[in-house]
């Protein structure tokens, strides 16, 4: 079995979390914001709507959103879908996670050998923190992007350029998130002059590709900020033939490097200026309180804290926990990598709580390698044990202890509550009326697309500025009745379970009136289901 090994053991980590997710599932799959609106663009594709037009139609009703969402995602869960659409719901996730405990496997035996591979697949299984990307239902761009950016550190940990190169462009060609690590590559392939010719010249080629067979129309020739265009794809470009270049230079690499640098980054000012301040530059500046504040995962992990304890002590704690163990594995330059990017994906989740997967998978290898260390000459039963002692399980166990369960539970509560607001059947009513435009919650955006024929103002997204301070209006300030008319909306939904009814009805607004049973005669109630409450538009 030792040669075949690589193969053997991820395979059954792999059966093990599958056969559980979906007998958990009880034959049920819960689709969150990303999912369902995921779901929604697959479903356009397959029904005719151009490879290169990926505005949302029915979001931001009647103007339509120009999503920033990349097609790379859509193409697998389409051809998925051509054997049904639970197949596909179900099967991507999973694909990904094999891929997924492939690349870690690969990697721990780099660093550790294979006692540090069968270590590495337990940690994995017992990483509550990664269960939610790869459960089925899970088709969201996550899942794909920590694989692309663990295919990239397998790439630099093995000299093999091509493959890094790939992943890298890639993974900014599904999302912008990966960029701080995608540096990271970038940087440890130009430290070798033959690695630096053979990437460059493959991340040149790639960012073009990508450039002209992925991107939406309006973005291949316009310099946008929030998502793979001409910005991304010349500064790829020119970078990576200019780093093939100086590798061709028998001297002054270092200075010609700083060169380039210098070249791109007045490339970048000059294609766009508001992209140096980051993805969102130039997004419209009430979505900091109305909607970016109000993204839980998005805060700084001393904030998420106090939302969730628990969860931050066996996600972000556990984290630090794997990065320090990392440095006591044998020392050279995979352990220098290793560290490296787990250090810059801690440093991301210090400030946004959500890349704290990306620091879990980046040190699980280095941790793997260290506890097989300490085991391995104690027999398989310590082999065993010892992960299972020190995984992300008991960390989590730990701190929900600390917390206690009574707030566990309320909080828990609390989320089914607001889980349920945007689930099939909470669109019961909606989709017992005939088509029209809706003003509901913006999380709720999403799930009427997905289960309804209707329309919606708003969802999720910093491009629907429009819709979700439309929303807020229409819920919270004093004018509701006009925009309701200038959109043409026919029924307006509500759910009270969602945090969106205490955020909008602490406002003197429609909301506030609606909470207390005064409802204006220009709406007619129509129908509730548990917490959601859905009225027509008296025209």
């Amino acid at each position: 079995m030792g040669n075949r090994s690589w193969l053997v053991w991820p395979l059954a980590a792999w059966l093990v979390f599958a056969g559980a997710a979906l007998w958990l599932a009880h034959g049920s799959l819960t689709l969150d914001t990303d999912s369902a609106m995921r779901l929604v663009q697959v479903r356009d594709l397959l029904a005719g709507q151009g490879w290169f037009d990926t505005v949302q139609h029915r979001m931001n009703t009647p103007y339509g959103l120009p999503m920033h969402w990349s097609r790379l995602v859509d193409a697998p869960l389409a051809l998925l879908s051509l054997v049904s659409e639970r197949f596909a719901l179900t099967a991507w996730p999973l694909i990904l996670l094999a891929a997924l405990l492939l690349l870690l496997s690969r990697l721990a035996s780099k660093l550790g050998g294979n006692p540090a591979r069968v270590v590495v697949l337990i940690l994995t299984l017992f990483c509550p923190e990664l269960y939610a990307i790869f459960t089925p239902g899970n088709i969201d761009h996550h899942g794909l992007q920590l694989v692309l950016m663990l295919a990239a550190l397998v790439g630099v940990v093995e000299r093999r350029p091509c493959l890094t190169a790939i992943a890298v462009a890639l993974s900014l060609g599904v999302g912008l998130e990966t960029l701080p690590y995608g540096l990271a590559a970038i940087g440890f392939s130009l430290a070798d002059r033959e690695d630096a010719r053979r990437f460059g010249l493959t991340l040149a080629g790639t960012a073009l590709l990508l450039l002209v067979a992925t991107t939406a129309d309006p973005y291949r020739l316009s310099p946008v900020c929030d998502t793979y265009s001409l910005f991304y794809a010349l500064l790829l470009a020119c970078g990576g033939f200019g780093a093939a270049a100086i590798s061709l230079l028998p001297r002054h690499r270092l200075a010609a490097a700083l060169g380039l640098a210098v070249a791109l980054a007045s490339l970048a000012a000059l294609l766009n200026p508001s992209c140096l301040a980051g993805p969102y530059g130039g997004v419209d500046a009430r979505l900091q309180t109305l909607f970016f504040a109000r993204i839980n995962e998005a805060h700084p992990v001393w904030v998420f804290f106090r939302l969730s304890p628990s969860q931050t002590i066996g996600g972000y704690g556990y984290a630090v926990f794997a990065l320090a163990l990392c440095l006591a594995a044998p020392a050279g330059r995979a352990r220098t990598i290793v560290v490296t990017f787990s250090a810059i994906a801690l440093l991301v989740a210090t400030f946004q709580y959500r890349a704290t997967p990306f620091a879990l998978v980046f040190a699980l290898p280095g941790l793997a390698t260290v506890l097989a260390q300490f085991s391995d000459r104690r027999g398989l039963v310590w082999l065993t044990m010892v992960p299972l002692l020190l995984s992300g399980v008991t960390f989590a166990l730990l701190a929900s202890l600390a917390e206690g369960q009574d707030r566990i539970a309320n909080r828990g509560t609390a989320f089914a509550r607001q889980v349920a607001c945007g689930e099939e059947p909470a669109m019961a009513v909606l989709r017992s009326l005939p088509r029209g435009r809706v003003a509901g919650f913006v999380d709720a955006g999403p799930a009427i697309l997905a289960y309804t024929p209707h329309s919606a103002i708003a969802g999720p997204y910093h491009r629907d500025a429009a819709g979700i301070l439309d929303t807020y209006e229409i819920f919270a300030g004093k004018n509701p009745r006009a925009v309701l008319d200038r959109r043409g909306i026919d029924y307006v939904m509500t759910c009270r379970g969602s945090p969106d009814w205490a955020f909008y009805g602490a406002q003197s607004g429609l909301l506030a009136g609606l909470a207390r049973s005064r409802i204006p005669d220009w709406l007619v109630p129509v129908g509730r289901r548990g917490d959601v409450e859905v009225y027509r538009v008296r025209r």
